[in-house]
């Protein structure tokens, strides 16, 4: 008799230490899935931040929509907004030039003028999808000599 509780002791350890390993498993999957999650937003911050910052040299470079839209432009991915009050661009997930890409950079152009030549603001939202909040914005200005728009 001693001999069978021996064994339904060794049975019943052995199921706990099973459901406490399966218990682990199911954590460190959950753990792991998040990690995940967070790893694919952080690479499309990142991603978002460097578009931001190609697209604020490009405004930098450029005196009008229309010439930073000749910059920004490859492969037919950039567009004047019809009121040439700025200029959008898309990009694919590798931050490559691409008119159905899944990053959208749009870059506003708000020139003011002064006695020394032309303050232009822009602000410059990088959208994913079809979502219309942005994953990064940044505001820049550029200063423009005495004739340009």
């Amino acid at each position: 008799m001693k001999r069978n509780g021996q064994i339904t002791a060794f049975y019943f350890e052995t199921l706990l230490l099973i459901v406490v390993f399966l218990l682990i498993i199911l954590v460190l999957t959950q753990v792991f899935g998040l990690a995940r999650q967070q790893t694919a937003a952080a690479r499309q911050l990142t991603d978002a931040v460097v578009l931001a910052g190609n697209a604020a040299e490009a405004v930098s470079a450029s005196r009008d929509p229309a010439e930073l839209c000749s910059l920004l432009n490859e492969n037919g991915n950039a567009e004047v907004l019809p009121d040439t009050s700025g200029v959008t661009a898309r990009y694919d997930d590798g931050k490559n030039p691409d008119p159905l890409g899944a990053f959208r950079v749009e870059v506003s152009w708000q020139p003011e003028k002064t006695a020394e030549g032309t303050m232009v603001s822009s602000e410059i939202r990088v959208c994913y999808g079809s979502s219309e909040q942005p994953v990064y914005s940044l505001e820049t200005a550029s200063f423009k000599e005495e004739g340009a728009a």
